[in-house]
């Protein structure tokens, strides 16, 4: 039996797991949470991580599976979008086993946590939908706007990682082109765009915007409820970025809907705001609406998509340790979108 050390590192909390795995899924036996601003680098979170008493070792796990939010260079470094520190796998002393450590997008983390049953059993049907063969997208307003694209390759799943949450986002008419001058404001960037708009400090604006009142996000979420002007904004917005993400990988395998604000705020996804958005394309508005969407609501998705990933490599001997050739995860793209 493998034990594999996964860790989820974002800009507002870093979580790290214990899991165990042989055949199986990985399970989880134990878990830590540590506040990502509490920390200024990445070895004072490693050493944080030690101090709580957390009983697996980086150097005793088979493998250490690191889940980032920002782009993975050369394999070994990482400077996070919204923390102040980075990781580089490169520096010494870390107390990481290198050779066994395997450094991710924290998007590729939650696609793959996506094809979990831990994570399927508990998910929201958002639109029904005939799932085609194709990628399947997910995508998420959490601290920033994750997305990835998963596809089949031999039997196995791939990822394609993406940092489109800081591609400029679409505005379509005067009082959304005046919604984009206020953000860029107020964060003080040339445009308003994915991480700016639709994230936790992205609602504050929208409200804010809307309301006059500048608000925290969980503030502004507790005033954004069902029926709200902010409400219906926000799922505008989100349904059409998600529209275009679709679009642009030809998401016919599905989209599954990640982070904190949604599964926070399901209104924000399942109103008819965000569906009538979603669909409306000229061309292709009825494969739109043919594609099923799942509001993914579990807080670990990510920590247990790091560590399925990193299971996964063990599974496929890119990682020397321990190997079970009869292990089934994560199986086809049809089984794993069974909800």
């Amino acid at each position: 039996m493998a034990r594999i050390l996964a860790a989820d590192l974002g800009g507002t909390t870093s979580r790290f797991g214990c899991f165990e795995t042989g055949g199986h899924e990985p399970r989880l036996v134990e878990s830590r949470r540590i506040a990502s601003g509490t920390v200024r680098s990445f070895p004072e979170l490693l050493a944080a991580l030690a101090a709580s008493g957390f009983a697996l070792s980086p150097m005793e796990a088979d493998v250490v599976a690191l889940a980032v939010a920002g782009v993975v260079r050369d394999s070994v470094f990482c400077q996070l979008t919204n923390a102040t520190w980075s990781v580089d796998l490169r520096a010494p002393g870390l107390g990481l086993p290198v050779e066994r450590t395997v450094l991710m997008n924290d998007f590729v983390a939650q696609a793959f946590g996506c094809r979990t049953s831990i994570i399927g059993s508990s998910a929201l049907l958002v639109q029904y939908g005939r799932q085609a063969g194709g990628a399947v997208a997910v995508m998420g307003a959490g601290t920033g706007f994750g997305q990835c694209a998963l596809i089949e390759e031999k039997g196995r799943l791939r990822a394609l990682p993406s940092e489109g949450g800081h591609a400029p986002l679409a505005f379509v008419t005067p009082h959304e082109f005046e919604l984009s001058r206020f953000i860029a404001r107020k964060t003080g960037h040339s445009h308003a765009f994915g991480d700016t708009v639709l994230s936790g400090r992205g609602l504050s604006l929208v409200h804010e915007f809307l309301t006059g009142r500048g608000l925290e996000p969980a503030e502004a979420a507790a005033e954004a409820g069902p029926g709200t002007e902010t409400a219906a904004w926000f799922a505008r917005l989100y349904g059409r970025a998600c529209r275009s993400y679709v679009l642009h990988v030809l998401a016919r395998g599905g989209l599954d809907i990640c982070g904190g604000v949604a599964a926070k705020n399901p209104h924000f996804v399942t109103s008819r705001e965000f569906l009538e958005e979603f669909t409306d394309c000229p061309a292709y508005g009825d494969l739109l609406a043919s594609i099923p969407v799942r509001l993914i609501t579990h807080p670990d998705t990510g920590l247990l998509g790091a560590a399925a990933y990193g299971a996964m490599l063990l599974d496929e001997g890119r990682i020397s340790g321990w190997s079970s050739p009869g292990c089934s995860y994560p199986g086809n793209m049809k089984e794993a979108r069974s909800v």
